[in-house]
């Protein structure tokens, strides 16, 4: 028994040797999406591109209740909450069940539409950064259009993103705490 401790231990003392030596070596930084965002015109409903679809949210692995995944869809008709709060994986794109949220007629998405990051289209990226790797949540999104259909995984954690993706993944949770203070409001009537 005792030299299964002592076997024990010294398989400690070499994994602890070979950890990562910084926390920069935890991260993965996909550079090759790292272009500028060009900022087009667009609206809260989607009306100048009634083809286009995008879903985005907030996702949170350790934690509990309602507020751990939120799953949002912006479509021509409007803006639509997810009730299923389903974890996001990377096999395949989100299935949820999409409701009208009372009130969204007030929050703003024009900047989720205009300043997409077009440059993720195509790319074969589908992590970017390690979403909720360190329980800090991460970011689903997805866009549709006529041509294209893909979906990411982002970090929630910006200094994990490269540079041109910073600001988009910001965009995104200010959107979905507004979107919180519009429900917080409407529970409340």
């Amino acid at each position: 028994m005792k030299n299964f401790k002592l076997f024990l231990s010294a398989i400690f003392v070499v994994l602890l040797f070979n950890s990562c030596e910084n926390e920069e070596d935890l991260f993965i930084e996909d550079t090759a999406t790292d272009v500028e965002i060009s900022a087009k015109n667009g609206d809260s409903k989607l009306n100048n591109k009634p083809e286009l679809t995008l879903t985005f949210g907030l996702f949170f692995g350790k934690c509990v209740g309602s507020s751990c995944i939120n799953i949002y869809k912006l479509t021509s008709e409007g803006l639509l909450e997810d009730s299923l709060d389903k974890y996001p994986t990377t096999d395949d794109f989100y299935k949820g069940k999409f409701a009208e949220i009372k009130g969204s007629e007030f929050i703003n998405t024009k900047l989720l539409t205009s300043e997409f990051p077009s440059e993720l289209l195509g790319s074969k990226a589908r992590i970017i950064g390690s979403p909720d790797a360190g329980d800090w949540g991460g970011v689903y999104l997805e866009y549709q259009d006529a041509e294209n259909h893909e979906f990411w995984l982002l970090d929630l954690n910006t200094n994990n993103l490269p540079k041109n993706l910073k600001n988009y993944v910001e965009m995104i949770n200010e959107t979905v705490t507004e979107i919180g203070k519009v429900k917080e409001i409407n529970n409340l009537d």
